[in-house]
């Protein structure tokens, strides 16, 4: 090994220990300069005004950021750093992952390996946003269930990417998080501003915990990272609303048909006289209606991802007793009647948009159900509010349990009873205007009539002259 002397004539930088003081100080300086210039030097390239530090690592020319603007003080400070990276680089305890930790993964890999060191990345050089977008890649798009890739995607691309895509996984903490639950606000047009209920926080954790397990896993962080999810307690979260099943009062249906654009008014009737979403809305294709009924076997989801909307139909529903059969009674096909004059023969659905595209579930309620109720004054409820009140409607209408339950696609009475039984009391005083605006053969289990020979047929109703709801119920 060279001596001190030896190492000082022969221009090696010096620890800040083994330099000398005085006239020989200045000496050495002047050397340790000529030498920095040699090794390494401080540019600003072409239409940047950021200091870079150029420098020769094991044979190849890097040119890496400072981060620094271009000025007298900070060319002095990107000095001293050159300095010292460039006496680590000589003793050679520089590692390239720590001194740039926003190299690319691939550049800072390779140093590593030539460092003569297995490459392990740290949480503070991991930045949430790039494990994400590959871990979604990777892991959820492989996921064998469609709506489960959809909700975790939901959550990472509406919610957690925002927040944490700039950040690292050093920086998630649990003070983090509880700053990431604080900030949870709707952005819809009528929640717009309210905190989300603690139901959709803890779906949104789901896939956040999943990241952060994933990545501590793979990178061998258990031991080094305190899991900030265990930290968390429930009054952390908001608190678990109550869910409301909202149930339409016969006023408040008729107030808000009258605010609702024509076109889509015949829709929202058949939804609520037959508790279709908006879902199996859009898939029910003219094939579906047959023997007097409506099957109701198909549906049409649009799923969100990067670049626009994916629309997906699926034969397979949600569970096999949603696959179910719809009587149409004579109100239903009046409807279904106007519903089917605006399109041609060969179009393959029952329901479409205005401008002659499919039936879009959210487009129908931006376009449609938003607006009327804003006319109307109403208090605001989701369209699949027209589920809930077909099911308080039936139970006050006294229609046998079993079928009601077939006809929701539930699997048991206890559904029924418990979701929508206690509401029913408050609607029994519509009873009879309920039952004139469904019709008798609503409840008339024997019920099974042609729907052919009713659209073939010459009626009042279907001619548009007669308006009552009742008189055409009971033609």
């Amino acid at each position: 090994m060279r001596s001190l002397l030896q190492r000082r004539k022969k221009g090696d930088i010096l620890s800040r220990a083994e330099r000398p003081n005085g006239k020989e100080g200045k000496e050495h300086e002047m050397s340790r300069i000529v030498v920095e210039k040699e090794k390494g030097n401080i540019t600003r390239k072409a239409g940047s005004s950021i200091l870079y530090f150029d420098f020769k690592y094991f044979g190849k020319r890097l040119e890496k950021s400072t981060g620094l603007p271009d000025n007298e003080e900070n060319r002095k400070k990107a000095r001293q750093s050159l300095t010292i990276l460039i006496e680590r680089l000589e003793i050679g305890t520089l590692s390239f992952a720590q001194a740039f930790p926003k190299a690319s993964e691939k550049e800072k890999a390779y140093f590593s390996i030539l460092e003569n060191g297995s490459y392990s990345r740290e949480p503070w050089d991991v930045y949430v946003g790039s494990y994400v977008d590959k871990w979604v890649e990777e892991i959820v798009a492989n996921f064998e269930s469609e709506s489960k890739r959809h909700d975790y995607l939901q959550s990472i691309n509406d919610w957690i990417l925002p927040y944490f895509k700039d950040k690292t996984f050093y920086e998630m903490t649990s003070v983090e998080l509880k700053r990431f639950i604080g900030q949870l606000r709707w952005r819809d047009t009528f929640h717009v501003g309210q905190a989300l209920s603690g139901s959709r926080v803890r779906n949104i954790f789901i896939p956040l915990r999943k990241v952060w397990s994933d990545a501590c896993s793979e990178n061998h962080w258990q031991l080094k990272l305190a899991n900030p999810f265990n930290e968390l307690k429930p009054g952390d979260f908001p608190k678990k609303s109550k869910k409301i099943v909202r149930v339409f009062l016969i006023d408040e249906w008729l107030k808000l048909l009258e605010h609702m654009d024509s076109f889509y008014r015949p829709v929202a009737e058949i939804m609520i006289m037959t508790g279709m979403i908006g879902s199996e809305i859009a898939g029910l294709r003219k094939s579906d209606l047959r023997n007097g009924y409506i099957e109701i076997e198909n549906k049409f989801v649009r799923r969100r991802q990067k670049g626009g909307a994916l629309e997906i139909e699926k034969e397979e529903l949600k569970n096999e007793v949603r696959t179910r059969r719809i009587p149409i009674t004579a109100r239903l096909a009046h409807l279904l009647h106007e519903v089917l004059q605006r399109t041609d023969s060969e179009y393959k659905y029952v329901f479409s948009m205005k401008d002659g595209s499919r039936f879009d579930p959210d487009n129908f309620r931006e376009a449609a159900w938003e607006t009327a109720f804003r006319k109307s004054k109403l208090d605001y409820v989701k369209p699949y509010a027209t589920r809930h009140s077909f099911a308080g409607w039936g139970l006050t209408l006294r229609m046998d349990p079993s079928r009601l339950v077939y006809l929701m696609g539930h699997r048991t009475r206890k559904m029924i009873y418990e979701t929508y039984g206690k509401y029913v009391e408050d609607i029994e005083k519509d009873a009879r205007r309920i039952l004139e605006y469904f019709g008798q053969d609503f409840i008339d289990i024997n019920f099974k009539k042609s729907f052919h020979s009713f659209l073939v047929s010459e009626s009042l109703c279907e001619s548009g002259e007669v308006g009552d709801v009742s008189t055409c119920n009971n033609r």
